[in-house]
């Protein structure tokens, strides 16, 4: 099911009947901006993935005209510092030899934790600035274990801008969905 405009902006979950006895279900889900396709080479929890859209960024934008306005390749180092601290590293050396950082933060503010699994397979996220009455979202794709801010190009850095309403209808009609 998409839930959206392939072209500009949409979410997509496709439920998979995981346990028939207890209507159980997995899905693949991902989203779609300006056309291209973030999603799992793997299942994951139907439930998890609909927490993820009611109770995440994309219901809960958070305005800020610095990010906003921001240059998008500048605008995402400063999003991947912010949720992912501790997986930011220059080589693989470097990550391993990190020291785990406590965060005093709520690192999800900005991501909709939508994210793909870390399992042999590319890892994609999704970042939500507001401001007025729009939102900037902003999405990546990358293979690596570990976060590098120093070269961009690995990453297939996506934006686009909708209204704020748009984003609500979409999110709505999720929690309204009936998958099963």
């Amino acid at each position: 099911m998409i839930f959206g405009n392939k072209d500009t902006f949409a979410l997509f979950i496709e439920p998979i009947l995981y346990i028939e006895s207890m209507q159980d279900y997995d899905c693949f889900c991902g989203f779609y901006i300006k056309g291209n396709k973030y999603s799992s080479e793997t299942t994951q929890m139907l439930y998890t993935q609909k927490e993820s859209v009611k109770v995440g960024a994309l219901c809960n934008v958070i305005d800020s005209e610095k990010y906003f306005f921001m240059d998008v390749k500048e605008c995402f180092k400063e999003m991947l510092s912010i949720r992912y601290l501790n997986f930011i590293a220059e080589n693989e050396a470097e990550y391993m030899d990190k020291e785990w950082i406590y965060y005093d933060y709520n690192e999800f503010i900005y991501s909709a934790n939508l994210g793909s699994s870390l399992f042999g397979e590319d890892r994609y996220d999704l970042f939500c600035i507001g401001y007025k009455g729009e939102v900037r979202l902003i999405s990546y794709k990358i293979a690596n274990t570990y976060f590098s801010l120093k070269y961009l190009k690995q990453y297939e850095i996506n934006e686009c801008i909708i209204k704020k309403n748009e984003l609500e209808k979409i999110v709505c009609k999720i929690e309204h969905a009936a998958f099963n």
